[in-house]
């Protein structure tokens, strides 16, 4: 990520976009366009008219083929369902491409693994969207975190994904919170507490699902954190707040790192996230250390 109080003092990066749904529409073809570190220079997708529809407003081009966008840019962001992106970005990776790529990574460890060897034998540059990582209000938490001596944590997430609209996409529905929202949650204590080195899953993975991971300690070396996660699509009848729980509430911290929280009784008096703008998908996600007496 970029200093944005210094000036951008180079050529933008030509980005060609693959995929025109509602992310792409909403999110990543505005984004690369804006510049100045990026210019959107093509769009492809499967549907012709839904690629001219996203590259209309900002003057970009529509590839007639993946091959001509992969002619078109420097490097290729993804906006499709991981299933399409592990396969179209090894060929991106091989063509020499920058990559920037969605979560999950893909549907199944052989394809993602596959990707990563895509990645490494061409040695190219690419990264992941976890844009949690980027607010400044997650900033602050994970840096704050790292001064808490904790013993484990327990993240929630509430996501309206699932009661329909455009962001109900296909993908989504089929595979469920954890593949959708899991790379976020897993990041974001991952960095605050340590790598995670084993994960046990229960529940239904469509529905509700509970996932108790263990996190090696960044200090010591030693496996001892026990982190515990819970997925659940929103109901239209649900009441969205969480706390998180702590010996000594005073010295616990939290992650306000969505557009809609709700403050538990240990994250008191922390500043909220920037505005942004809401999507029909929009959450409500809280993360928090359990802290030594």
């Amino acid at each position: 990520m970029t200093d944005a109080s210094l000036p951008w003092s180079h050529a933008p990066v030509k980005v060609g976009l693959v995929g025109a749904g509602p992310w792409a529409r909403a999110v990543h073809a505005r984004v690369l366009a804006a510049g100045p570190e990026t210019q959107l220079t093509a769009v492809w997708a499967r549907r012709a008219e839904a690629a001219r529809e996203t590259a209309a407003p900002y003057g970009a081009d529509v590839a007639a083929r993946f091959e001509d966008l992969l002619d078109s840019c420097e490097a290729v962001a993804f906006a499709v369902p991981p299933s399409v992106q592990a396969e179209l970005a090894c060929r991106a990776a091989e063509a020499g491409k920058a990559l920037l790529l969605e979560k999950p990574l893909a549907l199944d460890l052989p394809s993602a693994q596959r990707l990563v060897d895509a990645v490494d034998a061409a040695g190219v540059v690419s990264q992941l969207v976890l844009t949690s990582r980027y607010n400044p209000a997650t900033r602050r938490f994970l840096a704050a975190a790292q001064g808490v001596d904790a013993v484990g944590a327990r993240a929630c997430w509430l996501h309206g994904a699932f009661l329909g609209g455009d962001f109900a996409t296909a993908w989504r529905l089929e595979h469920g919170a954890l593949l959708d929202l899991g790379p976020h949650v897993l990041d974001l204590l991952d960095a605050a507490l340590g790598p995670i080195v084993r994960v046990r899953g229960t529940g239904d993975p469509r529905r509700w699902i509970g996932l108790t991971c263990t996190a090696r300690s960044r200090a010591s070396g030693a496996v001892t954190r026990r982190l515990a996660v819970q997925f659940s699509p929103m109901s239209s009848a649900a009441s969205p707040g969480s706390s998180c729980s702590a010996r000594t509430p005073s010295s616990c911290t939290t992650a306000p790192h969505s557009t809609t929280r709700r403050a538990g009784p240990c994250c008191a008096g922390s500043s909220p996230p920037p505005s942004a703008p809401e999507s029909p998908a929009s959450s409500m996600s809280t993360a928090g250390c359990v802290c030594r007496p």
